[in-house]
């Protein structure tokens, strides 16, 4: 069941995964008030959800032309449709209902190019919508897909695919967990049983957990510091908390916790602009850039581009892409795969000639090297997962520190081999050990030194090339089957699943 659900979401981005789900969710609710089982006319939420998209597509598109930034489009569907599922449907009877949707989205978009530090929108574009449609039209979000029972296994099942595909089920149980124990700590005894109820079936609980807490570019990136984030909007939320007379709102939950994700987190959007591209092995390229200030980010984190796109697909114009680089170096570098059936964001890298610019943002990742210089390290990378290997190497060699690390690189060919000036160094000055792993015929390159290993790497060949396996801490990273058939394998030959950490990519 679980390979299946990885290779369903294989090909599938956050942002379009997102617009299914909640997608699903808002015809979830048109149904549900068609059969008269819960109060919602189905007119008023497709006005709504009208009104909604059309409002924020309009607002995004006067921002991006006159500041002349690209955006992600999908983000503008999803903050609509959330708003869609939370704000009171539209009644004409009621024309506050129809302006507070107006509203709602229109301060959404625009506080991700207004409300700005360092070119890094702070808060949540849908809490911020929320909120302003509630304190000036006195329309607050009702937050009705919460509210509705039978949509509930929708919420939770959809939600916990998203979770899943971004790896944020940790967060999402501290968020619960933190309101839970919130809820139960604030409540009279005699009244306990209630309170769990309405929280678990009436509240916005498990919906503003799974759709807006995994929010990437407000929320806090480190994983402890996610952790906090976490807790803080569960405590917050929770039904009982106030501040003398006023009671705290989910979307005002949201509001104060991006304070503290914005003041925990790197700060700001980069401007890149294209200074060169290298071949770095069949079909991969190194993408060169210059940026406009400075990155601080740890070897073997990533960061989210955003390519100006004059027709995208729909796997969208955003990809997240490891720093191939060492931190402190003059340069940008990062590594990418093409093929064939590449994408709309694939292609438009292709195009760019010197002197393009690309945008990027939400540095994180904790697929980074221990602190601890005497653990023993086994490095795995599959094709074009090399590159945050490259950025740890890379950063090694500058500071001339010596590692226990063994490199292990599987590739279908030789020729798809990358960086291997790099590694001939590390070898040489760090005594790094590389084992290549080649399933097809190795060719003429040279292997100076390097252990090779002809057709595929199993658990045999694993145990000879690293005798001292059980010892090392391992590292896996490269497409999602790859990593997820290594991942097998090192269980399979006792390595503890604590000691491993993935960086696995879906290769879009």
């Amino acid at each position: 069941m679980m390979k299946l659900i990885r290779r369903s979401l294989n090909g599938v981005t956050m942002y379009r995964l997102m617009v299914y789900y909640l997608g699903v969710l808002f015809l979830g609710g048109v149904a549900v008030g068609m059969m008269g089982a819960a109060f919602l006319d189905p007119v008023g939420l497709v006005v709504s959800l009208v009104l909604s998209v059309a409002s924020a597509w309009v607002t995004n598109r006067l921002f991006s032309f006159f500041l002349k930034l690209p955006t992600n489009a999908e983000s503008v569907h999803i903050t609509a449709l959330i708003l869609a599922l939370i704000m009171p449907p539209a009644d004409f009877a009621d024309p506050m209902t129809l302006a507070a949707i107006v509203l709602a989205s229109v301060a959404a978009i625009a506080s991700k190019f207004i409300l700005t530090l360092g070119h890094k929108h702070i808060f949540n574009p849908v809490a911020i919508g929320a909120v302003v449609a509630g304190v000036g039209l006195n329309t607050p979000a009702l937050w009705w897909v919460g509210g509705t029972p039978q949509l509930l296994p929708l919420v939770i099942l959809g939600g916990l695919l998203v979770a899943y595909k971004i790896e944020r089920l940790g967060m999402i149980a501290v968020y619960i967990l933190s309101n839970l124990a919130a809820v139960l700590l604030t409540t009279p005894p005699g009244m306990m049983g209630m309170a769990l109820q309405q929280t678990l079936l009436y509240s916005p609980l498990f919906f503003a957990g799974f759709a807006m807490l995994t929010e990437p570019l407000t929320a806090a990136h480190g994983r402890w510091s996610r952790h906090v984030y976490a807790a803080i909007v569960g405590v917050l939320s929770s039904s009982n908390i106030h501040i003398g007379t006023m009671y705290f709102s989910p979307e005002m939950a949201f509001l104060v916790a991006n304070i503290y994700a914005w003041a925990a987190s790197p700060k700001g959007r980069f401007k890149m602009k294209l200074i060169g591209v290298e071949e770095i092995a069949a079909n991969c390229y190194e993408f060169v850039f210059q940026s406009d200030r400075a990155l601080k980010f740890r070897a073997g984190q990533y960061l989210d581009w955003t390519l100006g796109l004059s027709g995208s697909d729909k796997r969208g114009n955003r990809r997240p892409f490891t720093i191939a680089s060492a931190p402190g170096a003059s340069a940008v570098r990062v590594g990418v795969k093409f093929n064939p059936q590449g994408s709309a964001f694939k292609r438009g890298l292709l195009r760019m000639q010197e002197g393009d610019t690309i945008y990027g943002s939400q540095i994180a990742g904790t697929f980074v090297l221990p602190r601890q210089r005497e653990k023993k390290l086994l490095f795995i990378a599959g094709g074009i997962g090399i590159t945050p290997f490259r950025s740890m190497i890379a950063d090694l060699l500058e500071r001339g520190e010596k590692r226990d690390i063994v490199l292990v690189y599987a590739n279908r060919s030789a020729d798809e081999i990358a960086y291997r000036e790099l590694l001939t160094r590390a070898r040489n000055e760090l005594g790094m050990k590389v084992v290549y792993a080649v399933s097809g015929e190795p060719g003429s390159a040279i292997y100076d030194d390097v252990t090779l290993v002809q057709g595929r790497m199993d658990e045999t060949n694993l145990r000879e090339c690293v005798p001292d396996l059980d010892e090392r801490r391992v590292y896996v990273s490269g497409a999602s089957t790859m990593v997820s058939g290594f991942l097998k394998m090192l269980r399979k030959c006792g390595v503890r699943r604590r000691w491993i950490h993935t960086d696995a990519f879906a290769g879009l």
